[in-house]
């Protein structure tokens, strides 16, 4: 059993290096990771790995890493703090995995803007793309709703949501004190429902949701949109024959557009502060249009971040229901290295096009 190899890939690395999720048949002992390309490149002023390994009983989000540095070739070892190997299981059962929630982080301040920046003395695990879910005093219409971090400033602040999928209104006052806990949990069934952040008044109204939506062209979708929000004309009524929308273009993960002329609709605002409390605006993924589908055949891929979603279908069959349960390891972004204390690239890549080689097995005896 020992030094089995339970399963080995490939990867490259998409135009935006994110998180990549690695699936492996059986919780795995070790891993071994290989960036082909960056073995083949001299070091710069950034520090970008080339070889990885983690096995049972390291924490989560480390590993062991090398890397070229100096601009030369010469292999200097380090440990990552973060953005390392992390076990993998949605279900939360594994040992060693991340919980599905974490545990809460204080809070000092959150900015009156339709991108929050939320202040505090630790962002331990926060990168760009991370989940989170706030509960502060003061803005209670962000309280409990998953948003995706959009950029970090290492134990200082990060900032709620990207730049295309903004609050329609910002939350109405500074937030006070209160708590963030990353979210590493979401619904294992494929396509998920998604809060939304914004609607534009336009021939092809563009959606923005909280966090990644995965949805692809001809998907079709229902709205529940509460009357503060104002472009209740989407949500499905009798007179309007239970409205369904379809998705005409996925935009990013983030935002995609509808078959809905919206220009003569009230406009859509985010719930304030000042009208809380009050449900909040969301989409519900029921079906597909088969002829959207099929002239649009090439985007038929269910993607979060330029990867497929596990589990999920392509072609005429992309919307189908799907459990993406899956075991395996998530291959980290990179961190702060334990003696260099900068910043060196983690197992998902360093460089968009990296061509990345991986192994991972089972043991006789695991780790510690």
């Amino acid at each position: 059993m020992d030094g089995t190899i339970l399963s080995q890939g490939s990867f490259i690395a998409p135009a935006t290096i994110v998180n990549r999720v690695v699936v492996i048949p059986s919780n795995v002992d070790w891993m071994r990771v290989f960036n082909y390309t960056r073995f083949g490149t001299v070091g710069g002023a950034a520090a970008y790995g080339n070889s990885f390994y983690w096995q049972r009983g390291m924490a989560a989000g480390t590993g062991i890493v090398q890397y070229y540095a100096n601009g030369g070739q010469v292999v200097t070892g380090d440990t990552l703090v973060s953005g390392g190997f992390t076990l993998y299981d949605p279900s939360g059962q594994s040992i060693g995995a991340l919980p599905l929630v974490g545990n809460p982080v204080a809070t000092t301040a959150s900015t009156n803007a339709v991108q929050p920046v939320v202040s505090t003395g630790s962002t331990a695990g926060i990168a760009v793309g991370t989940v989170v879910r706030m509960s502060n005093t003061a803005q209670t219409d962000v309280n409990g709703i998953d948003m995706v971090v959009g950029a970090v400033t290492l134990n200082t602040n990060f900032t709620l949501l990207t730049a295309t999928n903004v609050l329609a209104t910002a939350p109405g006052a500074i937030g006070g004190a209160g708590f963030y806990r990353i979210v590493n949990a979401s619904s294992l069934f494929y396509p998920k429902r998604r809060y939304i952040t914004n609607i534009t008044r336009a021939v092809n109204a563009q959606i923005s949701t909280s966090v990644a939506h995965g949805l692809t062209p001809g998907q079709e979708i229902r709205f529940s949109i509460p009357a503060v929000s104002g472009m209740i004309q989407l949500n499905p009524v009798p007179e309007n024959n239970y409205l369904a929308a379809i998705v005409v273009s996925v935009v990013d993960d983030y935002n995609i557009t509808i078959n809905i002329d919206t220009t003569a609709f009230t406009a859509f605002t985010f719930p304030t502060i000042a009208q809380q409390p009050s449900s909040f605006p969301i989409l519900i993924p029921f079906g597909e249009d088969t002829a959207t589908s099929l002239v649009t055949a090439a985007s038929q891929v269910p993607t979060i971040g330029g990867l497929q979603i596990p589990n999920t279908q392509s072609g005429l069959l992309a919307d189908a229901t799907t459990n993406t349960g899956v075991l395996g390891m998530l291959l980290g972004t990179g961190g702060l290295g334990t003696v260099s204390g900068a910043a060196i690239g983690g197992p998902a890549g360093s460089v968009t096009g990296d061509v990345v080689y991986w192994q991972a097995g089972k043991s006789s005896f695991g780790g510690l």
